[in-house]
Parts: C-alpha cells; structure tokens; sequence
C-alpha cells in the first residue's frame, strides 16, 4: 500500500498509535450508528469495550502482519477505516495464508464518496501481495445491503456461525473471496 494516497476530499493512510483515540472513537460511532439499535444497552457497552475499545485497536495497530488504513478528512478528522489481518474466523480448512477483511467502516455522513470501494481495492491489493489464496469476512445475516456488496465483489457465503454481542448472540454469515 501506498504509505499515504489522496482520494477526493480524503487523504488515505495507515494508522499510527497517534490516532488511536480517534480510531476508536470512529470505530465505535460507526458500529453504534449501524447496530447499536439491536441491543440492550449493556450488551453494547460491553461489547464496545472489548472489540472497539482501545486494547483492540492498541493491539492491531503494532500487528506487523495486520493492515489499517484510516480515512482523514480535510478537518484532519478521520472519516472511514480498513483492518485486515490473519484470519481468525471459524473457516473450515482455510488455504495456508488466508486473510480476513475484519473491518471496514465510513461514517454515515461520508457515505456514497467512493471510501469503501477504495479500501475493498487496497484490502484485495494488500492480500494479493501476501499471496493469500483466500480472504474471509463475516456479516450479519440482516445486513442486506452489505450482502449484496460482497456478493458482487466475488465473495460467496460458505458457512454460518453465532457471533456475541455482550450475552446477545447475531447469526453471522462466513464469506470467502478466492483470488
């Protein structure tokens, strides 16, 4: 990946601990505004603090193996985020080097500006360069639209598995993008 690229209004670029409270802010803003109306106050809470809180992004973002491109906006604000990594999803007999696409949120106001297509493209660059066979992703089985993007770019669902959201369990689609 290019250590910084423009697009639009955007300048793409990999994450650094120096923006780990805004990445954590962002992450949890977009998770919160997307699904936080389908669960009970303290699973939400719960499950923000262990998978968007700090220890998740401190972690990731030193991860050598483990790719995180932010989106900053002209403010210097960041608008949209990409972690990929190892693959740590349930697949069944993953090929040797599959990767996952484990997160790739734009903020609702900055939507439909071409920032997730230009991740998804630096995701499969990133993965092709690592020649990884596979990359896998989850989604929740009611997230239709997220469905029909995946669909179209080459992902097929495999499998299905149960995901927690503090003691609430989504039922969670398994998909696979061969390259």
């Amino acid at each position: 990946m290019p250590p910084e690229a423009r697009t639009g209004d955007f300048i793409l670029r990999d994450a650094t601990p120096d923006d780990l409270d805004a990445l954590v802010a962002l992450s949890r803003k977009t998770f919160t505004d997307k699904f936080g109306h389908i669960y009970r106050p303290e699973d939400l809470a719960i499950f923000l603090e262990e998978d968007h809180g700090p220890g998740f992004y401190e972690q990731v973002l030193v991860k050598p193996d483990t790719l995180v491109r932010v989106a900053e906006t002209g403010t210097g604000s960041l608008g949209a985020y990409l972690v990929c990594g190892p693959l740590t999803l349930p697949a069944e007999d993953p090929a040797p080097g599959a990767v996952e696409l484990k997160r790739l949120y734009v903020d609702a106001p900055l939507q439909g500006r071409g920032l997730g297509s230009r991740f998804t493209d630096e995701a499969f660059g990133w993965a092709r360069a690592k020649q990884a066979g596979e990359m896998y992703l989850s989604v929740f089985s009611e997230n239709y639209g997220a469905q029909r993007l995946y669909d179209r770019l080459g992902f097929e669902k495999i499998a299905e598995f149960w995901f927690p959201v503090g003691e609430h369990r989504d039922l969670e689609f398994l998909m696979r993008k061969t390259f």
